[in-house]
């Protein structure tokens, strides 16, 4: 995942790409630490998904212009569109789901 540090960096990415992952994270959150590794396993197995990771700590403006309130959280768009926001308790096995389905309509 690459990192980003402003909102139009994010805006950018979100309608230059097909499917793009957003996880804000923080490097004092336990759980974020777990949860990026299976996210990038997911994101292995979808070359084409572009990803980003944002430290809240860093970007708590940009974070809140997102309206993320609680860490960790994933956000996944498709053509432009919010399709995903999973936060705090992350289904790995449903983003893996979903993901799925739309890189199949999408990418064939």
């Amino acid at each position: 995942m690459g990192k980003i540090h402003s909102k139009e960096e994010i805006e950018t990415l979100i309608n230059t790409s097909e499917i793009s992952l957003i996880y804000f994270s923080s490097e004092s959150c336990g759980i974020c630490k777990v949860i990026k590794p299976e996210l990038d396993k997911v994101l292995k197995a979808y070359p084409k998904i572009k990803s980003v990771d944002i430290d809240v700590e860093g970007n708590i403006k940009l974070a809140a212009s997102y309206s993320i309130f609680t860490l960790p959280a994933v956000i996944i768009y498709v053509e432009g569109k919010e399709t995903i926001r999973q936060a705090r308790y992350i289904n790995i096995e449903e983003i893996r789901d979903t993901i799925d389905r739309y890189y199949k309509l999408i990418y064939g």
